[in-house]
């Protein structure tokens, strides 16, 4: 069994890294073998490739940039989280407002590019990276508004939904006959959503979080929203839409190589698109 799982290992990579399969698909659908294409060509296929993962453009950002905004959208929750919690939740008697917080940050003179545990003990782990710099941007209302705009409804739609016990009887509702009318029903007249397809599943989001994502809204301040808005954010939406990007991410840099691998086969100098 070894042996035969060694060749067909063997064999995979044989084909995967034969350049005569490599094909470039086209938006209609058509394939083109990279083999048979000329220098323009595969430059073209090269600048579309590298747009793809490193495009700065903010309405067609790459899977690269999303990938860093997401890490600050991650960034500026979790610092209005630590705002809050130092305020409302460390029972602190010097530190009760946004004042009392900036004056002790400024007056303790210290480098704001540092992680905020420079200043606080025993904070929970999820903050320790969170930098001073941020934390003064939080209580200032500064930090950058939310980019709804990469938690589209496809995403959200895509996770499916499963009701909680507790949500399953806040939505249970009778039509005129008595009859127990569908969950799903329900949810998408409460939602104002009367033509989505919702889909069940038991890793989706509940009703609760699947509502607060659909109405999030555009560019909504981080300070406006709530704090269980903020931690779904944070611990679970950021992390599923980087986890979506690492598919698209490796998928692009291996065509990006397919390209290069062909160019250098055929003797041809490709210019890398800068950004």
């Amino acid at each position: 069994m070894t042996e035969i799982g060694d060749a067909l290992t063997k064999a995979i990579d044989k084909r995967n890294n034969d350049i005569n399969l490599f094909v470039w698909k086209y938006q209609n659908g058509k394939e083109v073998r990279l083999m048979d294409m000329n220098a323009a060509e595969l430059q073209d296929c090269l600048n579309h490739t590298t747009d793809m993962l490193y495009n700065k453009h903010p309405y067609r950002p790459g899977k690269l940039v999303i990938r860093d905004n997401i890490q600050k959208a991650y960034d500026n929750c979790n610092a209005e989280l630590l705002l809050r919690y130092i305020l409302y939740d460390c029972n602190i008697d010097r530190l009760k407002t946004n004042k009392d917080l900036t004056d002790f940050i400024l007056y303790s003179h210290v480098d704001y590019s540092a992680p905020v545990n420079l200043l606080f003990d025993g904070l929970p782990v999820i903050f320790e990276k969170v930098t001073i710099n941020n934390l003064l941007n939080a209580c200032f209302d500064k930090l950058d508004v939310l980019n709804t705009k990469m938690i589209s409804s496809n995403f959200i739609l895509s996770q499916g939904i499963w009701l909680t016990n507790e949500e399953k009887k806040d939505l249970t509702e009778y039509d005129s006959n008595g009859n127990m009318r569908k969950w799903l029903d329900v949810v998408k007249e409460r939602l104002f959503l009367p033509n989505i397809r919702l889909r069940i599943d038991q890793k989706g989001l509940s009703y609760t979080e699947f509502r607060a994502l659909i109405q999030l809204g555009d560019l909504p301040k981080i300070s406006s929203l709530p704090t269980t808005t903020l931690k779904l954010l944070r611990d679970k939406i950021f992390l599923l839409l980087d986890n979506d990007l690492n598919y698209h991410i490796d998928k692009w840099n291996v065509i990006k190589d397919q390209i290069l691998k062909v160019a250098e086969y055929k003797n041809i100098n490709l210019v890398p698109k800068t950004y």
